[in-house]
């Protein structure tokens, strides 16, 4: 898999998914309520409690990850247009989700 296609807590252009862990101050800079980048994953609470911060957000963006339980993506290698399915599964790290 190449760099810089998977983006956790960064909202930087050029990525194709993108990871929020909670919603702390120290997490989301950069992330505003136009996101329009690409899908964001997200906890359940997390996901419940992202209007809150981010009124008008499309939610239609955010991918709710169980925890516990794998998932995957599939991603597109920019240089050869290749498919690689990545997979990952959210731990519950016991942190506040904050807002």
């Amino acid at each position: 898999m190449e760099s810089g296609m998977v983006s956790v807590d960064r909202w930087t252009a050029g990525s194709q998914v993108y990871f929020l862990t909670h919603l702390h101050a120290d997490h989301l800079s950069g992330l505003t309520s136009k996101w329009s980048r690409g899908p964001l994953y997200c906890s359940r609470i997390t996901a419940k409690l992202f209007p809150i911060k981010f009124p008008g957000f499309d939610l239609s963006l955010l991918h709710i990850v169980e925890i516990g339980q794998w998932h995957s993506v599939s991603l597109l290698s920019p240089s050869s247009g290749s498919s690689t399915a990545v997979s990952f599964m959210a731990i519950d790290a016991h942190h506040c989700p904050g807002i």
